[in-house]
């Protein structure tokens, strides 16, 4: 083992090495948080949006969240090291941000940084005139490029198996590892612990992003079985409960913006049950709450739809006049019409009620306006029924 080698093992060992690491850990710890936090937020708001732009905009985002991070590690390591990043603790941390991104994020750019990475770091060796290692460095890149995909590719199943999951962390460390030999002459002595440390590093990296995402999973887990509807998946009651008296907390305080609420219930929904069983009357209910929510989304950001129990439905549009509203409730309304329910063969067709109104100043709760708007709804249920209401106003569906 060379001299240097030597120096750099004693210096991990030493007392100011030991501090380092811990700040390194728990900073890297941090950092594995916020990346896991990110995804799954991101996840979610991808699988509740089909725009295309939204999810390119959210991958980029999360590349800007790895690239960041791993910038922050090399501040960091240079703060604690008088401007020294040539560690294998200091490498380790960043092949560790790289590949549990990997494994995480699970998008184009994430793999397109993993893939650039090591050309961004032979590059500068190159442009200093040191292509001794050229071909290798290539040959390299390929199979990095190649372990990246398969990754990328096979992620559930390499999380679900530990020795699948090893070989890979192996392949992916040996691989970054020669590369870092290539401009930096490690023993194979040296090389070897290296990449052991990265795989005990990544190993308990992923026992803590593992704790992690079981937390945020059962925190979502409770949070849909409190909040949302278990048979259509949209907001329930407890949640309209809470969220109708945080909006008029906000909006009864300036009635220049208007708060509307509507309320809905399907016509002759017992005739579904009664006709065809439950399990039509389920499909229906399922099928009018997903035209509406996935409608609301694309038309306006400002409207939240509730199960209130039943077939009953709640609609809060914030910061939207009755006119929008009912313009918005329309051709929601028309494109259900468009769209029935098919069962055994059979088209439902479907038909709903409604009673729209808006805050007032005479208001003193939430409860005066969705009184208004509940008789709003009983009244067009008792002048024929496929019909709205709006301010007392009844008008019937063309």
């Amino acid at each position: 083992m060379s001299l240097n080698n030597i120096d750099g093992l004693q210096s991990l060992l030493s007392v100011d090495g030991n501090i380092n690491a811990i700040i390194i850990g728990l900073i890297t710890v941090g950092l594995i948080t916020i990346i896991t936090v990110s995804a799954y937020s991101f996840e979610s708001i991808m699988n509740n949006n089909d725009s295309r732009s939204v999810k390119i905009a959210l991958q980029i985002a999360e590349g800007v969240i790895l690239a960041i991070s791993m910038i922050l590690v090399q501040h960091i390591f240079k703060a604690l090291n008088s401007g020294d990043t040539r560690s294998w603790f200091y490498a380790t941390t960043q092949l560790t941000l790289l590949l549990y991104s990997l494994y995480t994020m699970q998008n184009y750019v994430i793999e397109f940084m993993n893939i650039a990475m090591p050309i961004y770091v032979f590059g500068h060796h190159l442009l200093n005139g040191n292509n001794n290692f050229l071909l290798l460095f290539i040959i390299l890149t390929i199979m990095l490029a190649i372990t990246v995909t398969y990754i990328s590719k096979n992620t559930n199943k390499l999380l679900n198996s530990e020795w699948k999951y090893l070989i890979l962390q192996v392949i992916y460390g040996a691989i970054w590892w020669v590369i870092i030999w290539s401009f930096h002459k490690f023993t194979l002595y040296y090389t070897i612990n290296m990449l052991v440390g990265f795989i005990v590093y990544m190993s308990i990296i992923r026992y803590i992003a593992k704790w992690i995402r079981d937390s945020f999973n059962n925190y979502n887990a409770l949070s849909a079985k409190v909040n949302y509807d278990e048979l259509t998946g949209i907001r329930n009651r407890a949640n309209f409960d809470d969220v109708s008296k945080e909006v008029f907390k906000v909006y009864s305080k300036d009635l220049d913006v208007p708060l509307t609420m509507a309320m809905f219930d399907i016509d002759h929904f017992k005739n579904f049950n009664d006709t065809y069983g439950h399990t039509a009357g389920d499909m229906v209910l399922r099928h009018v709450a997903t035209i509406f929510e996935k409608e609301l989304f694309k038309k306006t950001t400002r409207g939240q739809i509730f199960r209130f129990g039943g077939e009953e439905f709640v609609i809060i549009f914030r910061g939207t006049a009755p006119e929008d509203a009912l313009k918005i409730i329309k051709e929601i309304r028309n494109d259900l019409i468009k769209d029935p329910v098919e069962y055994e063969g059979k088209k439902l067709d479907i038909r709903i009620s409604l009673g729209v109104s808006k805050l007032q100043a005479s208001d003193k709760n939430i409860n005066d306006l969705f009184n208004r708007v509940d008789h709003y709804l009983y009244e067009s249920k008792n002048q024929g029924r496929n019909r709205i209401t709006v301010e007392d106003e009844t008008l019937a569906f063309n």
